[in-house]
C-alpha cells in the first residue's frame, strides 16, 4: 500500500506546470513562515521582561504568578522569577518549556 507522501507525489506529477509553479510559490510561503520564529503573546499572569530570538525559537525571561491562593504573587502582586521559557512553533501549536533562572546560550 502506497504511503500518504507517495500519493501525494503521484498528485503532484498530474499537476500542470502552471499549477505545480503555484503550488512552489505557495511552499515556498509556508517554509518562510516556518522558519521564523514564533510571535509570543504574553499569558495572562505573566509580565515579558526580555525577549530573544533565535532559528525558530523565541525566548522570554517572564515574571509568573504561581496561582496559590495566599502567595504574596496573589496578595502583594509581587511575582515570582524572572524566568526564562523558551516557545517554538510545532505543526499549528506553540510549545512552550521552562529554561531556568537563567540561560546560558541561545541555541535550538
Amino acid at each position: 500500500m502506497a504511503s500518504k507522501r507517495e500519493r501525494l507525489y503521484k498528485q503532484i506529477q498530474r499537476l500542470s506546470l502552471e499549477e505545480k509553479q503555484a503550488l512552489r510559490m505557495w511552499l515556498d510561503e509556508q517554509i518562510a513562515e516556518d522558519e521564523k520564529p514564533p510571535k509570543v503573546k504574553p499569558k495572562q499572569e505573566r509580565e515579558v521582561i526580555e525577549t530573544k530570538q533565535t532559528g525558530r525559537v523565541t525566548y522570554q525571561l517572564e515574571l509568573v504568578k504561581c496561582g496559590k491562593e495566599k502567595c504574596r504573587c496573589v496578595t502583594e502582586g509581587e511575582l515570582h522569577g524572572p524566568y526564562w521559557y523558551a516557545y517554538r512553533k510545532q505543526g499549528q501549536k506553540l510549545k512552550s518549556w521552562y529554561i531556568g533562572k537563567e540561560l546560558k546560550r541561545l541555541s535550538e
